[in-house]
């Protein structure tokens, strides 16, 4: 027969063979996958997760590295770590004289406080507190200069981190109303504190153990996976990473804020709420002096 005068059999017998040859491939792992399921063989060695460290998380990266530098300018010369020589901390200004208007992130702070309210990491009422811009004050520094008290002021430290306050005035002194620490490329906040007046014997609660889980879940650090409250320590509201070498805590407490004004010491009973998130090592974790 000839097959070139019968083409339909040709592409017949040709697509036949195509298959036939991409089939072998299928049917030899077919065969291979049920012998080796058909049996069982012990691993030498089983595979273990990693344990999450605090070098494995940025922002903890950055508050050790925050810590390691700034205690190295203060330490005496004959202790000083050598490896830091070159790596000079610059800490953020505190006083208001020394840092800068920032009108352009008063959205931005509304919008963390309130973010940290909505979480259950504060009470509503210091958000309220810390973002009530309604008085239009100015304050009349040594400098001469008059700086607006409806807007928060911030500086910066050389590793990024951001410092953020709001000041007003107590009887014509001056006083910080919060401050808010946060890093600058990722949003995290590392610091609260926020001064509210004193109304009877009651303050608003200082953050419970969810909220504070909930402080750590911003700071993107839930996965460390062990943060448990510290036992016999003198904090009354704390979360210990073992893994992340970390601690939280808060503590919320009346104070007497002390100023000067007109050649008069001025007083006010006030709370404050503390808020903060710092590296730490099992051997500098405090613990009860009995």
């Amino acid at each position: 027969m000839n097959l070139a005068r019968h083409p339909r059999i040709v592409a017949g017998l040709c697509t036949a063979a195509v298959l036939a040859c991409a089939s072998v491939p299928a049917v030899f792992l077919t065969a291979v996958d049920a012998a080796v399921l058909g049996r069982s063989a012990a691993v030498q060695n089983a595979y273990t997760a990693p344990t999450p460290k605090g070098e494995d998380y940025y922002i903890l990266s950055q508050l050790t590295a925050r810590q390691r530098q700034s205690s190295w300018a203060y330490a005496p010369p004959n202790e000083q770590d050598a490896s830091l020589a070159l790596k000079m901390y610059i800490a953020a200004q505190n006083s208001l004289e020394s840092m800068l208007n920032g009108y352009d992130y008063r959205d931005t702070v509304n919008a963390a406080l309130q973010s940290l309210a909505d979480q259950g990491v504060i009470d509503a009422s210091w958000a309220q507190w810390a973002t009530d811009w309604e008085e239009s004050e100015y304050y009349q520094a040594y400098n001469g200069q008059s700086y607006a008290l409806d807007v928060p002021y911030y500086t910066t430290d050389s590793l990024g981190f951001v410092t953020l306050k709001r000041f007003a005035l107590e009887q014509g002194s001056l006083y910080t109303v919060f401050s808010l620490t946060m890093d600058s490329r990722t949003g995290v906040m590392t610091q609260v504190w926020i001064s509210a007046p004193r109304q009877g014997e009651e303050a608003p609660p200082a953050p419970d153990e969810a909220g504070l889980r909930a402080f750590a879940a911003q700071a993107g650090l839930e996965s460390l996976g062990d943060w448990a409250v510290p036992e016999e320590t003198p904090y009354s509201h704390a979360l210990y990473s073992q893994n992340g070498q970390a601690l939280i805590t808060a503590a919320v407490s009346p104070y007497q804020y002390s100023g000067w004004a007109n050649n008069t010491t001025i007083t006010g009973d006030r709370w404050f709420l503390s808020l903060s998130l710092e590296p730490c090592s099992p051997e500098e974790l405090p613990t009860l002096v009995s």
